[in-house]
């Protein structure tokens, strides 16, 4: 008959077994699931660059293509100010904020665009917060703020803010928060009174 302390051995021993069966399943596992993942991946061109079967299968080539375009061709929108280098004080001027997609991206128009202008002293604001029925436009293919400002005192006048977009490809959409600012010099135009 065995002791107590040789059946808690062979149990132990059996628990280690069994431990030991498990690490070596789970290791199976992982080395087929990863082995499973990277030829799907291939079959799906996640490598397209590494294969040589572009050239079989055009539709395969194409989004390669795309996809590369997409990457190495810089920036997927643009978002200028046009705004006056000169303004006259009290007299309302106006500045716009233009955001353009570069193709193949387009503007989402369902997402909730809006424009916040932070105005410094001395510069008076028609509106500091737009919103999407507040643009001049706002269509695939670009999005434009109008921002009319009065400039009550003289001197160089840095106006700051921030525009909400996003563009889409035919994968993503890319919601973004872009800085805008501009710096109109503030004075007399010749000929005219202050």
């Amino acid at each position: 008959m065995a002791s107590s302390s040789e059946k808690t051995h062979s149990v132990a021993r059996s628990n280690l077994l069994s431990f030991t069966t498990l690490v070596s399943t789970v290791t199976r596992f992982a080395l087929t699931s990863g082995l499973l993942f990277a030829f799907a991946a291939s079959a799906v061109g996640c490598d397209a660059p590494a294969r040589d079967d572009a050239k079989a299968s055009p539709k395969a080539a194409k989004v390669g293509a795309e996809a590369e375009a997409t990457a190495d061709d810089g920036p997927k929108f643009e978002v200028r100010v046009e705004a006056p280098s000169k303004a006259a004080p009290g007299k309302e001027t106006l500045a716009k904020v233009h955001v353009e997609p570069r193709s193949p991206w387009h503007m989402n128009t369902e997402f909730p665009v809006a424009l916040r202008i932070d105005a410094p002293s001395g510069v008076e604001l028609v509106e500091a917060k737009q919103r999407k029925d507040d643009a001049e436009r706002f269509d695939d293919d670009g999005l434009v703020f109008a921002l009319p400002f009065t400039p009550t005192t003289k001197g160089a006048k840095r106006v700051t803010g921030e525009v909400d977009f996003a563009v889409c490809g035919d994968a993503a959409c890319a919601p973004e928060t872009v800085p805008v600012d501009f710096i109109v010099e503030v004075g007399c135009d010749t000929g005219s009174l202050c």
